[in-house]
């Protein structure tokens, strides 16, 4: 059996562990307060966080303090206890009393924000008062917690730094550092602002809904629906029904009228994934409803003004498919009135580390798995990969990967990029590696057309015999290995 000092210990690096895994400031102050009350085994517990950014942290939700204590605590700058049968103040005496308390225990809490928060402790009636010993340890574990309330702090603003020198952008949910989306980006803040209609085109998974979402919320209409339809995944014969409602009795199954989608967007925005599957006899309706602005239900005969805004988004060729007579050239003009192209993730590798960092830090937290961090390796193999599947299979790759790692470093394998990071090896990522491949190339051709005559391969060269031998020694290159 353990012994109990063995116990004490593993159960207070658990602590540590926990404590650890939370990189958030805000996360970080929830979870102090539920391991304080948890190892010093108090019935209530309160954070409370001054500074510019207040937080006020309860468990159970509504709990009754002492202001007298936290005043004391704050005055003599550490961990005190208050029990029912000391010679308290008054209004010590009276708060522990009405509260039906046996205890109080406060200290105060610092951040670098502020030192004028405090951690506070009560234990009910009916339980052991704290003691002595609970306090030096309560005294130990803020003084703790503390620095990690610190380090945490120092983490987002090292990070801020970090992501200010690397150009990072972050808004409203997309986050970047290329060029190409920053000037799509700026688009989309242009567009969003105009009751225009707007199609968005790119490669599947880029992350066309991301920009229409954006968009919708930044136009006069963002208080109002966002109704995301993806045209490619409705069967054909309930499409009509789906986009502008149906009245009771139109059609078997048909129990009772029914709005449709531009119905519920009324006000909003509609966006249309996958336009260019549309069937076309569908699209002879859209069209009708684009421009008179208003819908008819299945088996009803009355118009229903619709104000909507319709974002539409293709991967297909708009043009060819005109060309070819399965998309009717009046649509193509009546939605092509402000294209936007999203980029491939390959033509944005920039930032392809940044959106795996930040999938690594969503779904770490969303499975429970903590922080987790890429390698040099992984994040080489992710940015010599090609990406067809662009911010679709990066996510994808990231999920499964959280999965696999462990030790909270993610490796090639992990993400299923094994060949690729052997290929990033035999390809120069950096300047010094591209201009040692190019040097040892054009040395070794030299040597061999001289038969490792020094002397002849640097007049080839056009370079001194002595830098010839230098650059042959940083290479790691002998001349016998030349010779016929």
């Amino acid at each position: 059996m353990k012994s109990e000092t063995m116990l004490a210990t593993e159960k207070m690096l658990d602590v540590v562990k926990t404590l650890l895994d939370e990189v958030q400031p805000e996360s970080l102050f929830v979870k102090i307060l539920e391991v304080a009350r948890s190892v010093l085994h108090a019935d209530a517990a309160v954070l409370d966080i001054a500074g510019e950014k207040p937080l006020h942290l309860s468990n159970p939700e509504q709990v009754s303090i002492s202001i007298s204590a936290v005043k004391q605590a704050k005055a003599e700058k550490r961990a005190v206890v208050w029990n029912q049968l000391d010679d308290n103040s008054a209004d010590l005496s009276k708060s522990i009393v009405q509260n039906q308390l046996t205890s109080i225990m406060v200290s105060p809490f610092r951040t670098p924000d502020s030192e004028a928060g405090y951690l506070y402790l009560q234990r009910a009636a009916r339980s052991d008062s704290f003691t002595e010993d609970d306090s030096a340890l309560f005294d130990s574990f803020v003084s703790v917690c503390e620095k990690f309330a610190f380090a945490a702090f120092d983490r987002i603003r090292d990070k801020e730094s970090l992501e200010t020198f690397r150009n990072v952008i972050r808004k409203d949910g997309i986050v970047y550092s290329s060029k190409v989306m920053t000037d799509l980006v700026k688009l989309a803040d242009k567009l969003a602002v105009l009751p225009m209609p707007v199609i968005i085109r790119g490669e599947t998974g880029t992350g066309k809904e991301v920009i229409a979402k954006y968009i919708h919320r930044h136009s006069p209409r963002a208080d109002k629906p966002f109704i995301a339809v993806n045209c490619g995944a409705i069967p054909e014969h309930l499409m009509e029904s789906l986009l502008f409602g149906h009245a009771k009795g139109s059609f078997t199954g048909a129990i009772e009228t029914r709005k449709g989608f531009f119905e519920e967007a009324d006000g909003g925005t509609i966006f249309l994934d996958e336009i260019g599957e549309l069937p076309l006899n569908m699209q002879v309706k859209l069209l009708r409803v684009l421009q008179e602005k208003h819908i008819t239900r299945v088996g009803d005969n009355r118009e229903i003004p619709v104000n909507v805004r319709v974002i539409s988004a293709t991967h297909v060729d708009l043009e060819e498919a005109v060309k070819a007579k399965r998309f009717r050239e009046d649509l193509y003009f009546r939605i092509q009135v402000m294209p936007m192209v999203v980029p491939p993730l390959r033509e944005r590798e920039q930032d392809v580390v940044l959106l795996a960092e930040e999938f690594l830090t969503r779904y770490g937290a969303e499975y429970g798995r903590g922080k987790y961090h890429l390698s040099r390796n992984a994040e080489k193999a992710l940015l010599g990969y090609h990406w067809p599947g662009n911010v679709r299979e990066l996510e994808n790759k990231i999920q499964k990967a959280l999965i696999q790692a462990v030790h909270g470093v993610v490796q090639p394998g992990d993400l299923g990029l094994d060949d690729v990071q052997a290929q990033a090896k035999e390809s120069p990522r950096t300047l010094k590696e591209a201009r040692e491949i190019v040097e040892r190339e054009v040395i070794s051709r030299a040597l061999r057309d001289s038969n490792a005559n020094l002397t002849l391969a640097s007049t080839i060269l056009g370079i001194d015999r002595k830098v010839l031998r230098e650059i042959m020694e940083r290479l790691g290159m002998k001349k016998e290995d030349f010779k016929k």
